[in-house]
């Protein structure tokens, strides 16, 4: 779920974040400010469980001598703990008092609590106030659709096209409009999914999702090479498509290509060498690692041999994935297995 939020009295203009079904937040970006600071926090908090972050005491005490780094760090707390809260306090609001984005934030987190009905319906409310946002045309189409009610998504998307032209549609508008279509029918879809990626690729030139998209339709359609393929071309164009390639090396790692994988994890890795990555880079090294593993054992049982470099390199990157990246825990007990089966190698 993505959360938006205006903020107030620091040098960013607003903040963006996801937060995963497992609570671990990821992607936080902020608009406006000082891009060096904002990105040693989005790098802090990558990853870690929202609660934690919450409970962070070096942040909270905004200890930072960079009274421009403390207040957008205490913001994002501000924000986070609002949106944790189980509390419905928000219900007895003045709703005059809200914007698109509170009306956003609150349907967000109505979803995050499985309640898409209900989100779909405070989106409704907002659109009264704020008709054609983009938006909230966009979440009631996406809650719209996860709830069931296709004829309510249907609507709305109808009311999209009608009246906001593709030049103002952004990511929401592109990804939730297709998806919306993609579940109800892929294949009486198509050609109406295929306008949709064209113009998201021509108004967003440097949006990858893009590319998400079209490979999501390929696989749809029963088109796996196609699929692939389209991922393989992302990353060729693109210099930073990291979620087209964790994507992709997901698919080559379920098709035994373990050589891909490496490249494939390899370029993601760069690629996520940005400001604020889009993805979840310790699983990018996750498969990287199991994908050296799959190779090194099938190496010798081929009878090459298998130096003694090749085997401790894996073994201590198996250890940094467990003692540097917590959210890989779940992961665990797959990097402790293979780890001991590193025992019955013979290197040379």
């Amino acid at each position: 779920m993505t959360y938006s939020y205006k903020t107030h009295g620091t040098c960013s203009r607003r903040i963006d974040f996801d937060i995963d079904d497992d609570n671990t937040v990821h992607n936080v970006h902020f608009t406006g400010g000082c891009n060096g600071n904002l990105a040693g926090i989005s790098s802090i908090v990558e990853g870690m469980d929202a609660e934690e972050i919450i409970d962070m005491p070096e942040i909270d005490d905004a200890s930072s001598e960079d009274e421009t780094s403390s207040g957008n760090i205490l913001e994002l707390l501000s924000r986070m703990r609002e949106m944790m809260s189980d509390s419905d306090d928000e219900d007895d609001a003045d709703e005059s008092d809200m914007d698109s984005d509170d009306y956003h934030n609150k349907a967000v987190d109505r979803a995050r609590r499985g309640k898409n009905r209900e989100a779909a319906g405070i989106c409704m409310e907002g659109l009264k106030k704020f008709p054609c946002n983009v938006d909230l045309l966009a979440d009631t189409i996406k809650y719209s659709s996860e709830a069931g009610d296709m004829r309510t998504a249907a609507a709305h998307y109808s009311i999209l096209k009608e009246n906001v032209p593709f030049q103002r549609w952004n990511w929401r508008a592109f990804t939730f409009s297709f998806d919306y279509l993609l579940k109800k029918d892929p294949i009486a879809n198509e050609d109406e999914c295929r306008r949709i990626i064209a113009h998201y690729k021509k108004y967003l030139p440097y949006e990858e999702k893009a590319s998400m998209a079209e490979s999501e339709l390929e696989e749809a359609l029963g088109n796996a090479e196609s699929s692939m393929n389209v991922l393989k071309e992302a990353i060729r164009t693109y210099a930073n498509a990291s979620q087209c390639a964790l994507r992709l090396a997901d698919m080559q790692m379920d098709r035994g290509l373990f050589a891909d994988v490496l490249a494939t994890t390899n370029y993601g890795i760069a690629a996520s060498a940005e400001a604020q990555p889009a993805i979840n880079v310790p699983y990018l090294y996750y498969i990287r690692a199991l994908a050296k593993d799959h190779l090194l054992h099938k190496k010798e049982c081929s009878g090459e041999p298998v130096t003694k470099d090749e085997l401790e390199g894996l073994k201590e990157e198996y250890a940094l994935l467990l003692s540097e990246f917590p959210e890989l825990m779940r992961h665990a007990h797959t990097i402790k297995m293979r780890t001991k089966m590193l025992k019955f190698v013979k290197a040379e």
